[in-house]
């Protein structure tokens, strides 16, 4: 199998960085979407249609596309934050659950809740990364924790009475979808109720 020297670096740049593997994913292969424009983001980015349609990938690509480069580097750069902040107190694996969860669902309660023709972007999930990661976290520092949770929680609330978002909106060149942040929210507060009961059932199962 020949590989290319991207498909080389790339795989140097993961074995060297292992605790950082998913936003090292995320990071090229959204990276590689930007830089196929705008053929790819057609073919990736969720559609309505096009998913009622069948073309079900989409709901899970469409965290991969954005509208712009400053798009893009905003998302990146707060997944890198979030990642790197949880990464001494949450293993490699309960972060990539947490967020591949929160990329998937987010965009699906988007698809059964609201009438959107398209969407892109990483948001969302971000936003459950966030509220996620405190939780799963939470005994490591009960007080900065809950003041993430209250902190993101009130940004919710805001963008729903209040257009806060307008500078971020020319900044990016397209609307922001505050319901995908609050998606994004409830998948991290469903992701860490399934979480909590997979771990007490693993628990009580090695105590019997």
């Amino acid at each position: 199998m020949i590989k290319s020297p991207i498909s080389q670096s790339l795989i140097k740049t993961l074995s060297q960085y292992p605790q950082y593997k998913l936003s090292l994913l995320i990071t090229g292969l959204s990276l590689l979407v930007m830089l196929f424009a705008p053929e790819s983001i057609k073919l990736l980015r969720y559609e309505s249609n096009t998913v009622s349609d069948g073309e079900l990938w989409r709901i899970f690509t469409a965290n991969f596309c954005h509208s712009n480069w400053n798009h893009w580097m905003l998302n990146i750069a707060g997944l890198w934050l979030m990642d790197i902040f949880y990464q001494p107190v949450l293993s490699q694996k309960s972060r990539a659950y947490l967020l591949l969860f929160c990329m998937f669902l987010n965009v699906l309660l988007l698809h059964w809740f609201m009438n959107l023709h398209w969407y892109v972007g990483l948001s969302g999930a971000l936003h459950g990364f966030l509220i996620g990661g405190a939780l799963l976290s939470w005994n490591s520092g009960k007080w900065i924790n809950l003041s993430i949770v209250a902190f993101t929680v009130g940004k919710l609330i805001a963008e729903n009475f209040w257009q806060i978002n307008s500078e971020t909106e020319e900044l990016i060149n397209a609307n922001v979808v505050e319901e995908a942040h609050s998606f994004g929210a409830l998948s991290a507060f469903i992701f860490f109720i399934l979480w909590y009961f997979v771990n007490l059932n693993t628990r009580n199962k090695k105590k019997g």
